[in-house]
């Protein structure tokens, strides 16, 4: 009984250990410097954007990375109540992202899309201030996706 048991905790281990999974090393995350971005579409999004990639790139890095972003914001009317008053919205961002990676000449399109909703108060202040708070949180989102999917790009190499 006991020999089984270990037979088969001992299978088990070999077998998630031997998965096929490559730790990424940390300390080659977000190796790149981008030479140009491009950008059409919402310019606050955009603005946001550029500003967290820039952030985020290495200066001395020779991976170097041409990126051309449009975004297209959506604002929808989400609910209403029993009066048909606007209670809630709905945003969705869509950025369609082309990039060409210049020291190894590849380059890809994708599309990234996020969306949230945000409640509609009873001051227009702070139905505003919802309304930006969201527009931050789906950029950070698309800004994160977008520098993953560069590294592994990069890591994939």
């Amino acid at each position: 009984m006991i020999k089984t048991k270990f037979i088969i905790t001992l299978f088990s281990f070999l077998l998630t250990v031997n998965c096929g999974y490559k730790i990424i090393n940390q300390s080659s995350a977000n190796n790149f410097q981008f030479s140009e971005i491009l950008t059409s579409g919402d310019p606050r999004i955009n603005y946001n954007i550029k500003n967290q990639l820039f952030a985020k790139s290495s200066k001395t890095s020779e991976n170097i990375i041409f990126l051309d972003i449009k975004t297209e914001k959506r604002k929808t009317v989400k609910n209403k109540n029993i009066k048909n008053e606007i209670t809630d919205y709905e945003i969705i961002i869509i950025s369609e992202i082309s990039y060409k990676i210049l020291n190894i000449n590849k380059e890809d399109r994708f599309n990234i899309s996020k969306s949230g909703v945000y409640k509609v108060s009873d001051q227009r202040l702070n139905t505003t201030n919802n309304e930006k708070n969201l527009l931050n949180l789906l950029t950070n989102n698309i800004t994160n996706q977008l520098l993953s999917k560069i590294n592994q790009e990069l890591n994939d190499n």
